[in-house]
């Protein structure tokens, strides 16, 4: 249950579609975790805190600046594989074998954000992935 995987309960602070609104054009920034600039994980923390009311589950890999792949083979517990894309969950995008991007699914769509120079936007499922070899769907807890 997703609670027990909690590390906080806040009260949400917006819809999805605000956070949409708000966040699509937020410029990416390596760390970073505001709607001022956000990079990929910083923005399913986001969602989570301001939409969902839930304080994510972290090891300190992330905000000591870890290499994506050790922050994801520390925070993956938390979280279950789907076999879909599932509403409020997200996607990992492969680049060969190894996780390289992470994202979120709302409203059948992508929302995230993309490396240097980039920044949050919407795409589609397809997009996502073609752009990677490989794209695994998880949701939050059960983990």
């Amino acid at each position: 249950m997703l609670a027990a995987f909690m590390t906080r309960e806040n009260t949400p602070d917006c819809s999805t579609s605000d956070f949409i609104t708000r966040m699509i054009g937020v410029p990416w920034a390596n760390r970073a975790c505001t709607s001022d600039a956000v990079d990929c994980w910083g923005l399913v923390v986001l969602y989570y805190r301001q939409v969902m009311g839930v304080e994510l589950h972290q090891t300190p890999d992330y905000e000591s600046g870890a290499d994506f792949f050790t922050c994801y083979q520390g925070d993956v517990v938390f979280w279950q594989q789907v076999p879909h894309p599932a509403e409020g969950g997200i996607f990992v995008g492969y680049t060969g074998a190894q996780p390289a991007h992470v994202g979120l699914i709302l409203g059948r769509q992508a929302l995230h954000s993309r490396g240097e120079n980039g920044s949050v936007r919407q795409d589609s499922l397809m997009l996502i992935q073609r752009a990677f070899t490989k794209v695994e769907y998880f949701r939050y807890g059960d983990g």
